[in-house]
């Protein structure tokens, strides 16, 4: 009877915790987005106002940033530091697999290659267009993102924990 319990709580346990993981994943990509508007915010103002360079910006943000956008900027600020002549967007474009993986969905990982394409290669007033745009495009991202995380995160929760049940009933 004990073991029974046991297993009963481990089936439990283990289809809750996947619920709540698949749940925070859309928490996650929100989390992601606000990070990323708010960088490219910072980026705009630093390249239009304080005219400061590409690298010194990720540089900077890359220890400020937590999670998938840190690593993110750490990866092009090595990358840009190791100084092997490798063209800026081939690097951010390597870097965006880090975002991909963080589940950025594909719309928002095009945008930000083609931007990627752009940064440094043109005038400040060019590049903050731009970015202009980019912020634009990630603000719609962004709603649909928080929409999506309000119908999904908490049917994955509750799913989580219902299937545990259903199994153990299953079983029993």
């Amino acid at each position: 009877m004990l073991m029974k319990g046991i297993g009963a709580g481990l089936i439990i346990f283990s289809t809750g915790a996947m619920g709540l993981t698949l749940a925070r994943s859309y928490s996650l990509q929100v989390q992601n987005l606000r990070q990323l508007i708010s960088f490219f915010q910072l980026l705009e103002s630093e390249i239009q106002f304080a005219k400061t360079t590409l690298p010194n910006v990720i540089a900077a943000q890359a220890v400020q940033l937590p999670g998938d956008i840190g690593r993110f900027l750490q990866f092009i600020d090595k990358g840009l530091a190791a100084g092997t002549g490798e063209r800026f967007s081939a690097i951010w474009e390597d870097g965006l697999k880090i975002l991909g993986a963080g589940g950025l969905p594909a719309e928002v990982l095009e945008d930000l290659q083609r931007v990627g394409e752009v940064l440094g290669m043109s005038d400040t007033a060019e590049q903050s267009k731009h970015l202009k745009v980019l912020q634009h495009r990630l603000q719609h991202a962004l709603q649909a993102a928080e929409e999506e995380r309000d119908k999904q995160a908490r049917l994955w929760q509750y799913l989580g924990f219902s299937a545990g049940l259903l199994i153990i009933l299953l079983l029993v």
